[in-house]
C-alpha cells in the first residue's frame, strides 16, 4: 500500500472515531463523510414532516445531515484548480464543509476552504454536481 492509502486511512480512521460515515474514491474529493445533526447532549435530531401522495397523507421522520467533503494531502499543498473546483462545490451546495487533510509534524490536520462570501441559501440549478462530470 503506498503512503496516500495509508494516510487516507488514517484520514478516515479519524474522521469515524468522530461519527462520520464516509465513502471512499479515487477521484476528487478523496473522502466524503456525512453524521446526523446533533443537540448538545449528543442526540441524534429529526424533523416530522406530513407528505401527501396521491391524496395520502404521511408523516415522515427525517434525519438532517452534516456533510463534508475531504481531500487528502500528505501536505497543506492545495493547486489552484483544486481550490477552485472545492469552492463551486461548496457554492453549489453540495457539503457543509470543505476539508484538506495534511500532515504538520507526523500529526493530522484540517484545513477548511471557505467561500468570502458565506452563502445563506441558494437554489441548485444543476441536475448533477460538477464533481461527478
Amino acid at each position: 500500500m503506498n503512503k496516500i492509502n495509508n494516510f487516507q486511512q488514517k484520514v478516515v480512521k479519524h474522521l469515524k472515531d468522530k461519527g462520520f460515515n464516509c465513502i471512499v474514491q479515487t477521484k476528487f474529493p478523496n473522502i466524503i463523510a456525512w453524521r446526523t445533526f446533533n443537540d448538545g447532549e449528543g442526540h441524534s435530531l429529526a424533523l416530522n414532516v406530513q407528505e401527501t401522495i396521491d391524496g395520502e397523507s404521511k408523516s415522515k421522520v427525517l434525519f438532517p445531515f452534516y456533510v463534508s467533503m475531504v481531500e487528502c494531502k500528505g501536505d497543506k499543498l492545495f493547486s489552484k484548480k483544486e481550490k477552485e473546483a472545492a469552492k463551486k462545490i461548496l457554492e453549489e451546495g453540495r457539503c457543509n464543509a470543505f476539508l484538506v487533510a495534511y500532515k504538520n509534524n507526523k500529526k493530522l490536520k484540517f484545513k477548511e476552504i471557505e467561500l468570502k462570501d458565506k452563502i445563506t441559501t441558494k437554489e441548485i440549478k444543476k441536475p448533477i454536481p460538477s464533481y461527478l462530470r
